[in-house]
């Protein structure tokens, strides 16, 4: 398969071509796999056999797209032809189904939270959106290159990984991220709407409000317990971003 991963990759882009009711992403899926089928199959009649297999219905997260193909690529090389259907739409669906809570349950709503902030924190609105694209997309990309050499080389057993701790506790950061994120937003509109007499939340300087978030953010990792609810992180950090933004911000000597 030298080769075929680097090809996958620029395909794999193109997963959601021709998405149709019927069959979904069936057609991009075909053509995103199908260097990996043509490098198993050299004969003309059993590629075609396989090309018409694939074309039944496929729907999975984009970016998993490289790695179900590496994973099908597996079975077809493992399996016979009539069972390779049947598992794939097995391993498609638990792709999928972690594929929308990685990235647009929980990565997503962190990255456009700290877009958010940065816009908030009087960085710009061009910094915030650059930096909502770079936290979103990066982990997408790493994964898409990777995807198909992964799925090749353990197969079906790659499946293990969704059940690991470790899985658990990203899963659990990211959602406490998130929680910390939106409360310390909340925090700094309260303050930014309801600043002293006749002062504007903008004359906070931004050395103060980064070592101000810093802070934050340090000691809500090491006070707050892990059975904390996100609700409760969202309602704390709220508070105490807005107390302590205010604190500073009149220290400075804003009237």
């Amino acid at each position: 398969m030298k080769g075929v991963n680097r090809r996958i990759f620029g395909r794999s882009f193109f997963l959601e071509t021709l998405w149709n009711y019927e069959n979904m992403q069936s057609v991009g899926f075909l053509f995103c796999i199908y260097p990996a089928l043509k490098r198993l199959y050299p004969d003309s009649q059993e590629l075609d056999e396989a090309v018409s297999r694939h074309l039944s219905r496929v729907n999975t997260h984009p970016a998993m797209g490289p790695l179900l193909a590496g994973i099908t690529a597996r079975l077809e090389a493992d399996m016979e032809p009539s069972a390779v259907i049947s598992y794939r739409q097995l391993v498609m669906a638990a792709l999928a189904a972690q594929g929308d809570r990685i990235f647009w349950s929980h990565l997503r709503p962190l990255a456009a939270v700290c877009g958010v902030l940065l816009t908030l924190g009087f960085f710009g609105t061009l910094i915030g959106s650059a930096v909502f694209l770079f936290l979103y997309n990066l982990p997408g990309l790493l994964i898409r290159v990777s995807g198909f050499h992964r799925g090749w080389t353990q197969g079906i057993q790659f499946l293990n990984v969704f059940k690991s701790p470790a899985l658990g506790s990203a899963i659990n950061g990211l959602r406490r991220g998130l929680a910390f994120g939106l409360g310390l937003t909340a925090g700094l509109l309260v303050f930014l709407a309801t600043g002293p007499p006749g002062a504007s939340g903008a004359t906070l300087g931004r050395p103060v409000l980064v070592t101000c978030l810093a802070v934050l953010f340090v000691a809500s990792v090491l006070l707050l317990r892990r059975e904390t609810s996100p609700s409760a992180v969202i309602y704390l950090t709220a508070v105490v971003g807005a107390f302590v933004i205010l604190v500073l911000n009149t220290a400075m000597g804003v009237r």
